[in-house]
């Protein structure tokens, strides 16, 4: 195996709906490629902070009428970050893993994949990986991506 990329980052809530792509090279042929990638925290802990981000939310999108609870925030908690991947070759999109844990494996091989992702040739060049912060409700948040190359056993 040989590291294709490692990175670690740290977001905060400014970063929600945004979007940060990492590139690494491939310089020959590779079998199977394997993707760690995992972040924390995932939920948000502390029940004030929730409830001002719920209660700003109800207010924006026409949920604070007077015929609404005002307990209504607390259907939507816990808050939880939420975080995902997607990953493109040099010459085509792969695939995404749009999953809600904190810690994922991935793998694409050329004959198989993991669930979101396509199968096949993994050619040489400039890959790309992109985190979705698609919610980030904490003050902060650190996530680590690892990208795994395993080579072609030609005979």
């Amino acid at each position: 195996m040989s590291r294709l990329l490692y990175v670690e980052g740290t977001v905060d809530r400014t970063c929600t709906q945004s979007h940060i792509t990492y590139s690494f090279h491939i310089p020959q042929p590779t079998e199977t490629i394997r993707i760690h990638f995992s972040y924390t925290p995932k939920l948000l802990e502390d029940q004030e902070q929730a409830r001002e981000i719920i209660e700003e939310s109800m207010s924006k999108y026409g949920y604070d009428e007077p015929e609404h609870s005002s307990d209504l925030w607390k259907k939507y908690i816990p808050l939880q970050n939420l975080l995902t991947l997607s990953v493109d070759d040099p010459l085509r999109h792969r695939g995404n893993a749009h999953r809600p844990e904190m810690q994922q494996e991935h793998w694409l091989g050329s004959s198989a994949a993991s669930p979101g992702f396509l199968a096949g040739d993994h050619p040489p060049g400039m890959w790309r990986i992109t985190v979705s912060l698609h919610a980030v409700v904490t003050e902060t948040l650190a996530y680590q991506i690892h990208v795994l190359g395993e080579e072609a056993a030609y005979a």
